[in-house]
């Protein structure tokens, strides 16, 4: 197993997880697209998500959500969900494979979404809000990367739509850790995204690409948790309409 990446980092030291948080919001859009690269080429897969990753990214952002309201007791539920689903997860490896996921792929997400897992216990143990909500935000990651091959050939922008989620997962957490400029650069890459990709999701809901506007356009003036959180609810209904 891996050794969860903030595990030298002691309950006293949160400018330790603080550097480790602001290194991965600095990194750029390419190397997202780099990690999920893998899957773009994935054959079609007949069936849609599974249950325990669907399950496994409702208890992310739950977890995500409770931590960041300081709402302890919600968040240890989200937590045994998270590790329920996790459990479960382990019977999705045929039809991984069966959808063009490569088994390497597969068992690194499992193994990680194990590490991030025990970091989640561990900082909900001691109540730390901002270390939670980093950890949250890795699990919802790990579901993102389980779900990939699933992705049809005739929505295979889907990749590039679950990068739309980890850049206003990003900003979420920007505003929690109060980096300014984390903020700004998760906000013009999602932008710059967001423009490339559109036109190619023309055949989706108006409603849908209109609530994504808009909650786009309200970011351009206001930074608050409220308009964050209903831009990243416009993404997740986006991407859901592609399973």
């Amino acid at each position: 197993m891996k050794t969860p990446s903030t595990s030298h980092a002691s309950a006293g030291e949160p400018g330790s997880r603080r550097h480790i948080l602001t290194t991965v919001a600095a990194l750029p859009l390419l190397g997202l697209g780099l990690t999920l690269g893998p899957y773009r080429m994935a054959r079609a897969a007949p069936d849609s998500t599974p249950a325990p990753v669907r399950a496994l990214d409702a208890a992310a952002m739950a977890l995500f959500d409770a931590a960041q309201a300081a709402r302890w007791t919600a968040a240890r539920r989200a937590l045994e969900q998270a590790r329920a689903s996790a459990t479960a997860s382990a019977t999705i490896e045929d039809a991984f494979l069966a959808a063009g996921g490569e088994m390497h792929s597969f068992f690194e997400a499992r193994n990680n979404l194990t590490a991030d897992l025990i970091e989640a216990a561990t900082a909900l143990a001691q109540k730390d809000k901002r270390w939670l909500i980093n950890c949250a935000d890795r699990i919802a990651t790990r579901a993102g990367e389980l779900s990939l091959p699933f992705a049809t050939r005739a929505n295979a922008v889907a990749p590039r739509v679950e990068s739309l989620l980890f850049l206003a997962r990003r900003m979420r957490r920007a505003l929690v850790w109060h980096d300014t400029e984390g903020f700004r650069s998760a906000h013009e890459d999602f932008k710059r995204l967001w423009e490339s990709l559109r036109d190619a999701l023309a055949s989706q809901p108006a409603a849908r690409l209109t609530a994504l506007d808009n909650a786009l356009a309200h970011i351009a003036n206001s930074r608050s948790a409220a308009d964050v959180d209903a831009l990243y609810v416009a993404v997740r209904q986006l991407r859901d309409g592609l399973r």
